[in-house]
C-alpha cells in the first residue's frame, strides 16, 4: 500500500527509499508507506535582486550597484531531461525553504558581482553595462551549475555612489555629449546646407534636363504630327488618283462600249444593205431570166413563123433567132458570173432572200 504521487510540469517529485531514487516531472508515481518518501522541488524561475553596496572599483571608488537575476533549477539540456542537475539541486536544497534557496543564490550572485566590479573602472561600468553583465554571467554560471541551477538572465538596473562621482561623471559626459552634440549639430547643419545646396543644384539640373526632354518630346510630337499629316495628305492624293483612274477607266469603258455598239450597228446596217443589194440582184436575175425565157419563146415563135413563111422568111427569122440566141447566151453568161458571186455570200442566205422576195413578185 502507499500513496499516489502526481508531479506537475513545473515541479519535480523526488521519490526515495526502498526502491531507490526516482524523479517525476509531469507524471504520476507510487510511493510505498513507511519505506518511501516523496518530496517536491520547484522548477520555476526565481527572480533575485542583487544589491552591491559600496563596492569598490579597481580605482577604489565606492559605488552602489543593483541588478536582477533570474535563476532556475537546471532541468533540461538541449531539450532533454537533466536528471543529474535535478539530483544535485535536490541534494543541496530539497529540504530548504524557498526563501533559504533565494538567499543562498543571492549571496552567490552578489559575491561574483562585487568581484567583477573590483576589476573595472567607474567609466567602464558607466559606458558598457552589457560587457559587465556578460562578465558576471561568465563567472557565476559555473558556481550555479555546481548547485544544480542555471542563470536564465542577468541585467544591471542601476549604478550610483554616495560621493557624487557618478553625477560628476554624468555631468562630464553630459558636457562631452553636449559639445559633441553642438559640433554634430553644426556639422549636420553644414552638411544639411551643403545637401540642400546640392539638392537645389541637382533639382535645377533635373529641371533643366526635364525641360530639355520636354522640348525634345514636343519637337518629336510635332515632327510625328507633321509626318502623320504628310502621310494623310499622301494617302488622300493616292485615293484621289485611284478614284480619278477608276473614273477614267469607267469613262473609257463607256466610250469603248459605245464605240463597240456603234460599230455593231454600222456592221448590222452594212450587212442589211448587202442583203438588200443581194435581193435586188436576185430580183434582177429573175427578171433577166424571165426576159430570157420570153426571148426564147419569141425566138421559137419567130422560128416557127419563119418556117411557115417560107425559105426567105426562114433565113430572116433564123438570123433574127440567132441574134436573140446570142443575146440569151450573153445573158446566161452574166447569170453564171453572178452565180459565182452569190456563192461567196452563201447559198442559204440567197435562197432565203429570194423566198422573201417571191411573194412580192
Amino acid at each position: 500500500m502507499g500513496n499516489i504521487v502526481v508531479a506537475p510540469p513545473n515541479r519535480a517529485m523526488i521519490i526515495s527509499g526502498y526502491r531507490g531514487q526516482r524523479i517525476l516531472i509531469g507524471k504520476c508515481g507510487f510511493a510505498l508507506f513507511c519505506i518511501e518518501e516523496a518530496h517536491s522541488l520547484s522548477l520555476e524561475i526565481i527572480t533575485i535582486t542583487v544589491n552591491s553596496t559600496e563596492a569598490e572599483t579597481v580605482k577604489g571608488v565606492k559605488i552602489n550597484l543593483k541588478s536582477f537575476a533570474q535563476v532556475k533549477v537546471k532541468s533540461t539540456v538541449d531539450g532533454k531531461l537533466d536528471i543529474n542537475s535535478i539530483k544535485l539541486a535536490a541534494t543541496n536544497f530539497l529540504s530548504a525553504r524557498e526563501s533559504d534557496i533565494e538567499d543562498a543564490l543571492q549571496k552567490t550572485l552578489e559575491g561574483h558581482q562585487r568581484q567583477i566590479v573590483g576589476t573595472l573602472t567607474v567609466e567602464e561600468l558607466y559606458k558598457d553595462r552589457a560587457a559587465f553583465s556578460e562578465r558576471v554571467y561568465e563567472h557565476v554560471v559555473d558556481d550555479l551549475e555546481r548547485l544544480g541551477f542555471e542563470l536564465a538572465s542577468y541585467t544591471v538596473a542601476s549604478i550610483g555612489d554616495l560621493n557624487g562621482y557618478m553625477e560628476s561623471l554624468g555631468k562630464t559626459q553630459t558636457a562631452i555629449v553636449s559639445r559633441e552634440a553642438a559640433e554634430g549639430t553644426a556639422r549636420n547643419q553644414a552638411e544639411s546646407r551643403k545637401a540642400i545646396a546640392k539638392a537645389n543644384a541637382d533639382a535645377d539640373i533635373v529641371a533643366a534636363e526635364n525641360a530639355e526632354r520636354s522640348y525634345i518630346r514636343r519637337q518629336q510630337q510635332e515632327e510625328a504630327q507633321a509626318e502623320a499629316d504628310r502621310l494623310l495628305m499622301l494617302t488622300k492624293a493616292q485615293n484621289r488618283m485611284e478614284v480619278n483612274r477608276a473614273d477614267a477607266e469607267a469613262a473609257s469603258a463607256k466610250d469603248i462600249e459605245y464605240a463597240k455598239q456603234k460599230q455593231a450597228i454600222v456592221e448590222a446596217m452594212a450587212t442589211q444593205r448587202l442583203r438588200e443589194e443581194e435581193v435586188m440582184l436576185k430580183v434582177k436575175d429573175v427578171e433577166l431570166q424571165q426576159a430570157v425565157n420570153v426571148a426564147r419563146r419569141e425566138a421559137e415563135a419567130l422560128k416557127l413563123q419563119a418556117e411557115a413563111m417560107g425559105e426567105k422568111e426562114r433565113f430572116i427569122g433564123k438570123a433574127q433567132a440567132d441574134i436573140i440566141k446570142m443575146k440569151g447566151d450573153a445573158a446566161n453568161e452574166v447569170l453564171q458570173q453572178r452565180a459565182e458571186i452569190y456563192k461567196e455570200f452563201g447559198h442559204d442566205a440567197i435562197v432565203q432572200n429570194v423566198v422573201e422576195m417571191l411573194p412580192g413578185l
